[in-house]
């Protein structure tokens, strides 16, 4: 609980090395009581009471689970308001009810009265736009408010405290004789509301009787332009009005009472904003509910009190129920939206209605944890459309009646009084928004196999770039109000053409993509606070509209959307309107003639930019947004995972290709493989199964293969293009009993076996090399087959045979076996494991989760290039990179499942960045399968090898700190469903210092994008090429190789155009004469750069780790691992090269303080302290001539000696 618990304050803590996370696992370990003979009587060992029993049985039917409720209880005690300390806000709010009362009253006065008047005081009225006229003829005037209350959460105490702070909200009551008959029309109502606020604000800017010590500034009620209110900040001075420890704020909110206006006159179809334009002047719902919505505060505040009184759990319900919200982003201050307010109403309402039969959803004794789970359930359910939610009678009839709000707003909740539409101001893409969310939480809520409370209420999930699949950044035309969309009739009812136009955007989009996306979610930055002294602000060609995108991967690459058919005109004619030019008539295969709009697109990644395509479109079309004004945020890192097609010339790697034809190629490559060996004859054996299970299997090899010519010889490639992927292939025959019982000799016979297959193939248009490895230990795959196949691709086949784990698993557990012979077999059996048993498993899963979710291929590609970018291939293997972006797919919460790469890599930054290794196992249920008791099984699992690592670490001195891994345990434990011990891909590696890397980089990478993306005025993918550029200033050294001979340089992120340049490129008629280092024959799987670094790893692994990128990087890092650096005491066979520790650089002895002393009293001297240390000079010119030819030079950042 106290590690979730640090989640609502802050996710952004620094990483942790090795020492600090074995110490936290030791100490977690160690907690546990040491003697318990002392406490033996003691009342916490005492057998539970019946009315213990009984609490726990409750707290488990109340609040699904006892720790679910514990959580919620600490949850509450750091969101809730501590009102003991409220005494200072207190105070204050009694002196601002003294201000107003004491404030001097005022005959009426006309418009150019007020405005001087005003201006002495410096303050500014906030007229709503459009300003009242110079020659209206109405006046204004100012008596003491008739009465004030606390409205809103404060009195209720459902104040929920979050990021942004909280408020207290004031209901000021205008008297009812400042106000004549006509003043719910044309905006006189709101004009002298504005007056009214704004001799308030004077008065407690007043430096003689009012609160001048505070802050004053005008802001808006729910981002409603018609609606400014006044908030008071606190004073920060400490006196007995500074309630600046309380963290909130005061807003300041005039109103009417309800016999002001008769409610008729402000029903939905009223027109009460005339306009001479106009000849039949339309309803105006969205002004009337505005002020209607000032006539009700009090009456709400009574209707959610009574609820608050017969509902023990409702106040802590509707402090959860805004936490959730919170935690979305779904309380905005913008008009569009939900707020906290609206959702207590709900919640209130479902205690008197809303159930079946007309009977109540929620009931008075629900915990405050079923009263948020139903309410949540009802919204996720409800048919807002089909059934508009009535808190009160429902007239059937009238002005007031269903159809008439159902007509003139898109989302109805009507209050108790039958009169006010409490969602008048949210839109339809709000609702869907809020309803995608209750959705989500409702299978969080269900879910038994996993506690999901951190994804309900703690985690922040508002980042949009985490949250939706696909962001569109608009930037608002300059001249909005003369679009065609905003006719004089909208601008009676919207006289902000920016909020017109945000409003817009959702239905318009809808409408056009259709099922190509799940939802179309809106969102723009609400207007600052302003001084009280300046005027108004308003939304500006500059502002920005942020539009998210949840996709239907089933649909939204399709590349024909299509319309009805041709004899349909009235709905032809629709369909025309909305797409324009680029609907077209179409006769289709089936006959059918239809409307139709195309969309052009090749390759999997462009179709995925098809609704990119869409938007571009439609905004341009309806609303006259230029292009370069939306900004589409999906593609940006596809050039990441293909070739540098202005640098890589097209004749050696061409990505169109690649892209339109993706994996299917080398699947149908595999395809005929199969065939081939399968109807192979004379075979000792016939083959029964044939495994692909090469990364391009599983559709996540980084690159997807390009053919290979082998026709063409290698001189007509650069050696920097030189590399040939092999793909991996398990062949496994019937079964045998004439299969030999030695290993050994089981090693020879698969070679008799490749040799015929190779004979046989080579007939069906295929050549086959057949190779033996020489290790002479060797006890497991020691050979292969490499099969190369039109249009040009090399499978690397091996021969499984089940045997061999039987002969191995005999010796190790042969108690007679010596142990460099249990060792032997050991190994062979991990690597036959690996190869035949682990490969093709995880290769099937991984395949059919990839075609559940189509976007994880590009997911984990994208993974595995910034994992190898940053230098930390060397310590990752391909299925540990895929089971990491797999995760976010199968256990995607607090968000639904990504439906594009891009969103999937984010959430994999995420996932590192955040992830708690030392304290949680990655769970990943590949299959979906995965029972609760095989999820507890991993825990238990996990838990035995923390206790193991610190059993190991402890058996070490301890002085001794290292920072290589025990063989016992795993840093980063992934299981799955047949890997509960995470044995198969992170037993070895990486250690706790990589994986700390690994975290650092990913936070960074995470920011940097989000950055990116929130303030960027460009989509350029160029804008996050950072996040795929590894700092070096980290690393003792820089090995640098030369491009040349590196045969990935073509998949290096930004090559040298120089090194793909051959002969044949500048003489056209002689064809290409470059002589290739590596000679003539094409040579499948070859790296230099890989096999260098092999060779410095098994020389001096010991002392280093060498980092390096696989994909095309022409350097290596190296850093000395400390340990090694500290003086240790000579012997044969070290394992590196060393000096005396007592020699300086310049090889002359240094004789020790302690020496000098020892020899002046007569002591002897000996030569030296007999300690070596690793000769860091010498190491250095080792490894430059272990890479003679291949290495330009080594470059030194830093000495380890001089810190040593």
């Amino acid at each position: 609980m106290r590690t979730r618990m640090k989640a609502i304050i802050s996710k952004d803590e620094e990483e942790e090395d090795q020492d600090e996370f074995m110490a936290a696992a030791e100490h977690d370990a160690s907690s546990k009581p040491q003697n318990l003979a002392g406490v033996k009587n003691s009342s916490l060992y005492k057998a539970p009471t019946n009315e213990e029993i009984q609490g726990l049985q409750e707290s488990s039917d109340l609040f699904k689970s006892n720790i679910f409720k514990l959580q919620i209880e600490e949850l509450l005690k750091e969101v809730q308001v501590d009102y003991k300390k409220a005494q200072p806000l207190e105070a204050a709010l009694r002196k601002l009810k003294d201000i107003f009362d004491r404030t001097p009253e005022h005959q009426e006065l006309s418009l150019a009265a007020i405005k001087s008047n005003m201006k002495k005081k410096s303050v500014v009225i906030p007229f709503p736009q459009p300003e009242p006229a110079a020659d209206i003829q109405y006046t204004f005037g100012y008596s003491a408010p008739s009465a004030m209350h606390l409205v809103g959460s404060f009195p209720l105490k459902t104040v929920s405290k979050n990021r942004h702070g909280w408020s207290v909200d004031v209901a000021v009551e205008m008297p009812e004789e400042l106000f004549q008959e006509k003043d719910h029309m044309n905006y006189r109502y709101f004009y002298k509301r504005a007056y009214y606020l704004s001799v308030l604000a004077a008065a407690v800017r007043d430096k003689k009787s009012g609160m001048s010590n505070c802050k004053t500034e005008f802001s808006t009620l729910n981002g409603d332009q018609r609606k400014p209110i006044l908030i008071l900040n606190p004073s920060g001075d400490k006196s007995e009005t500074d309630f600046k420890k309380m963290r909130c704020t005061i807003r300041i909110i005039p109103y009417i009472p309800a016999s002001v206006f008769p409610a008729q006159r402000l029903a939905p179809g009223r027109n009460n904003v005339r306009s001479a334009d106009i000849t039949e002047q339309p309803p105006t719902p969205q002004y009337n509910t505005a002020l209607q919505q000032d006539t009700a505060f009090t009456s709400h505040l009574a209707f959610l009190y009574q609820h608050s009184k017969s509902c023990s759990g409702f106040k802590d319900a509707c402090i959860l129920l805004k936490v959730w919200a919170t935690q979305r982003g779904l309380l905005r201050r913008t008009s569009e939206g939900f707020n906290g307010f609206l959702l207590e109403m709900l919640m209130a309402y479902l205690l008197q209605g809303g159930g079946a039969n007309g009977g109540k959803k929620l009931a008075n004794g629900f915990s405050s944890y079923q009263l948020v789970k139903g309410t949540i359930d009802y919204i996720s359910q409800h048919d807002f459309d089909a059934q508009p939610i009535f808190m009160g009678q429902n007239t059937t009839s009238g002005e007031f009646s269903k159809e008439a709000f159902t007509g003139n707003f898109e989302v109805v909740i009507v209050d108790p009084s039958g009169k006010i539409n409490l969602a008048g101001h949210v839109s339809k893409a709000a609702l869907d928004e809020l309803q995608h969310e209750t959705r989500l939480a409702m299978k969080f809520f269900t879910e038994s196999s996993d506690d999901k409370f951190e994804a309900l209420f703690l985690k922040r999930v508002d980042n949009p770039m985490l949250r939706f699949d696909n962001m569109v950044k608009i930037h608002a035309p300059k001249h909005l109000g003369q679009l065609k969309s905003y006719t004089k009739k909208a601008a009676l009812d919207y006289p902000s053409p920016f909020i017109h136009f945000a409003h817009s955007i959702a239905p318009l989009l809808k409408r056009g993509l259709t099922d190509r996306v799940h939802l179309v979610a809106t969102r723009f930055d609400p207007l600052e606070n302003w001084a009280t002294s300046s005027a108004a602000p308003d939304f500006g060609s500059n502002s920005v509209i942020t539009i998210g995108l949840l996709l239907n991967h089933e649909e939204s690459s399709r590349l024909v959307d299509l319309g009805p058919p041709a004899d349909d005109l009235e709905t032809a004619k629709v369909f025309r309107e909305l797409w324009g030019n680029k609907a077209e008539l179409r006769r289709f295969k089936d006959g059918s003639i239809l409307e139709s709009a195309v969309w052009e697109a090749q390759g999997t990644d462009a179709r995925h930019l098809i609704v990119g395509q869409m938007i571009g479109y439609l905004l341009k079309h309806h609303l006259s947004v230029p292009h370069d004004s939306v900004h589409y945020w999906a593609g940006q890192l596809n050039k990441f995972i293909q070739y540098n097609s202005k640098v890589v010339p097209e004749r050696l790697f061409d990505n169109k290709t690649a892209a339109a034809s993706g994996f299917q190629s080398t699947v149908a490559a595999f395809e005929s493989l199969t065939k081939a060996v399968k109807t192979a004859e004379d075979m000792p054996l016939s083959v029964t199964h044939m495994y692909f299970t090469s990364p391009a299997a599983r559709l996540s090899s980084t690159f997807i293969p390009h053919p290979r010519d082998f026709n063409v010889p290698a001189t007509n490639f650069p050696d920097s293009a030189q590399y040939v992927e092999p793909l991996d292939v398990v062949i496994q025959f019937e079964s045998s009993q004439k299969w030999p019982d030695n290993l050994k000799a089981i090693q020879r016979m698969k070679t008799a076996f490749y040799l015929r297959l190779a004979e046989k193939i080579k007939y069906k248009g295929m050549r086959a090399t057949v190779v033996e490895e020489t290790e002479e230990e060797s006890l497991g795959v020691n050979g292969y087959m490499d099969v190369c196949v039109a249009p040009g691709y090399v499978f690397r086949c091996r021969i499984s045979h089940e045997r061999e784990i039987t002969l191995c698993e005999n010796v190790i557990s042969d108690r007679k076996s010596s142990h460099s012979l249990k060792e032997q077999h050991q190994k062979a059996l991990d690597l036959y494991n690996r190869y035949f048993v682990q490969a093709p498993m995880h290769t099937f899963q991984l395949h059919a989760l990839c075609h559940r979710h189509p976007s994880l291929s590009q997911t984990i590609r994208l993974t595995k290039r910034w994992v190898s970018a940053h230098w930390l291939a060397p310590f990752f293997n391909d299925e540990t990179l895929e089971l990491l972006a797999a995760a976010v797919y199968v256990d995607p919460a607090p968000w639904a499942a990504p439906a594009s790469g891009f969103t999937g890599f984010a959430r994999v930054l995420n996932l590192l960045a955040s992830w708690d290794w030392k304290h949680e196992p990655l769970v990943v249920d590949l299959t979906g399968e995965m029972t609760g008791k095989e999820r507890e099984e991993i825990r238990h699992n996990f838990a035995n090898t923390r206790k193991n690592m610190i059993a190991s670490t402890s058996a070490t001195a301890p002085q001794v700190k290292t920072t290589a891994i025990s063989s016992d345990h795993a840093t980063m434990f992934i299981a799955t469903g047949k890997d509960t011990f995470s044995k198969w891909w992170t037993w070895q590696s990486p250690s706790p210092m990589i994986v700390a890397r690994l975290r650092t980089l990913a936070k960074t990478s995470l920011d940097h994008m989000t950055k990116t993306m929130s303030s960027s005025e460009t989509t350029s993918s160029s804008a996050l090429n950072a996040i795929f550029i590894t700092p070096t200033v980290h690393y003792d050294l820089v090995i640098d190789l030369d491009p040349a001979l590196c045969t990935r340089y073509a998949q290096n992120l930004a090559p040298n155009a120089q090194s793909f340049v051959t002969k044949g490129d500048k003489y056209k008629n002689l064809g290409s004469f470059q002589k290739s280092v590596f000679g003539d024959e094409i040579l499948i799987g070859f790296d230099p750069a890989a096999e260098y670094l092999a060779e410095l790893q098994r020389a001096y692994g010991d002392i280093a780790l060498f980092f390096h990128d696989r994909y095309g990087g022409t350097q290596i890092g190296v850093l000395w691992n400390p340990i090694t650096l500290s003086p240790r005491a000579w012997k044969v066979n070290l394992g590196f090269n060393s000096r005396p520790a007592d020699v300086n650089k310049d090889g002359v002895m240094e004789v020790k303080k302690e020496q000098q002393d020892s020899k002046s009293k007569g002591g002897k001297t000996g030569a030296g302290s007999k300690l070596v240390v690793p000769n860091i000079e010498a190491l250095i010119s080792e490894m430059e001539r272990v890479g003679h030819g291949l290495v330009r030079s080594i470059q030194i950042n830093r000495d380890p000696t001089a810190t040593n």
